[in-house]
């Protein structure tokens, strides 16, 4: 990966190895075996590796995990100003909904991040990621 550019997190690389493997199909089958031979560059051990993708994919699929956090964050920040939207607090202060606006959103972008998230960035990833691999492999799409 190129210097400075941090890795993927370890869950989304996992999640995306074991979507990639099972599309392979199961050991012995003839499709398999033609995508083994596609992946061929991109596999250890019968296995797909991320780490095996070229520096510019792997820059990319990075740049769709940060986009993916961001699109589950902007999810949760509009759950929680609904949900309080619907609270029955009879007075409004400005400063007070500045500063619960500053909550909701480190609120839901420290969801997004963390391994307590709702999946939402994670599944987001992974629909778009299977396509990075596979214009890297130059496998056509299914």
């Amino acid at each position: 990966m190129p210097a400075g550019v941090k890795p993927i997190q370890a869950d989304f690389v996992r999640d995306l190895q074991n979507q990639m493997n099972h599309k392979l199909g199961p050991r012995g089958s003839e499709i398999r075996a033609r995508l083994e031979k596609v992946y061929d560059g991109l596999m250890t051990d019968g296995k797909f590796d991320v780490a095996k993708l070229p520096d510019d994919a792997r820059a990319e699929l990075k740049k769709l995990e940060k986009a993916s956090e961001q699109f589950e964050s902007f999810f949760v920040k509009k759950l929680l100003t609904q949900m309080r939207a619907t609270s029955f607090a009879p007075e409004k202060d400005q400063m007070m909904e500045f500063a619960k606006d500053t909550m909701d959103q480190a609120v839901a972008d420290e969801t997004a991040r963390g391994q307590g998230s709702l999946g939402i960035a994670r599944q987001v990833f992974l629909s778009q990621a299977v396509r990075v691999v596979q214009e890297n492999a130059a496998v056509p799409k299914q």
